[in-house]
């Protein structure tokens, strides 16, 4: 009886940690498409749905989620920004951005264990620390990998970080204030 009660609980929280990683794959792929056009990074809102997922799931769920994402873009779905019409599979993490898809990877790994060590004790000083610690590990592979193409000098920071800061400050601000207000919220214990 114990044993059964035991596996009807791990099946219940596989079956749960399965929909939550769905579901932050759909928000990462809407994210994508809400685009305000720059050269040659795209803006998107998907710096806030990552730093967010990082925030709310935690180093292993949030990790686990944006890996499906970049495997659902691999296969040629049309989850990443710009898809359709432009290229998509692996052509596309080949490009120009993919070092800021890996870059979401590492932040949402980042930013969740970030956030699971502080948020308890310090809740506004921790949220903050994860999202800029996220931040950090997206513009890093992110710069390195569009240099490849633009060339290590001012003209890489340019086009591949100045444009961006100041709305991704912005995006950061909201997701620490996101967190402050749902991080005690019904739904979010039910999904921790």
């Amino acid at each position: 009886m114990l044993i059964e009660a035991g596996n009807q609980r791990s099946v219940m929280s596989l079956a749960r940690d399965v929909g939550v990683i769905i579901l932050g794959t759909l928000l990462l792929a809407i994210s994508a498409k809400v685009v305000v056009p720059f050269y040659p990074v795209p803006m998107t809102t998907q710096t806030l749905v990552v730093l967010c997922l990082g925030l709310f799931l935690g180093p292993v769920r949030a990790g686990a989620t944006v890996a499906v994402y970049l495997f659902e873009g691999l296969m040629g779905l049309p989850v990443f920004a710009g898809t359709p019409p432009a290229v998509a599979g692996p052509a596309y993490l080949l490009g120009p951005t993919g070092g800021y898809l890996i870059g979401f990877l590492l932040c949402a790994v980042v930013s969740g264990f970030v956030a699971q060590r502080l948020s308890g004790t310090r809740p506004v000083s921790g949220a903050f620390l994860a999202v800029l610690s996220g931040s950090i590990a997206i513009y890093m592979p992110g710069l390195a990998w569009l240099g490849s193409f633009l060339g290590y000098d001012e003209k890489l920071l340019a086009a591949g970080l100045y444009p961006f800061v100041s709305g991704d400050v912005t995006k950061a601000a909201i997701a620490c204030v996101l967190f402050m207000i749902f991080r005690d919220s019904h739904v979010m214990r039910r999904i921790r």
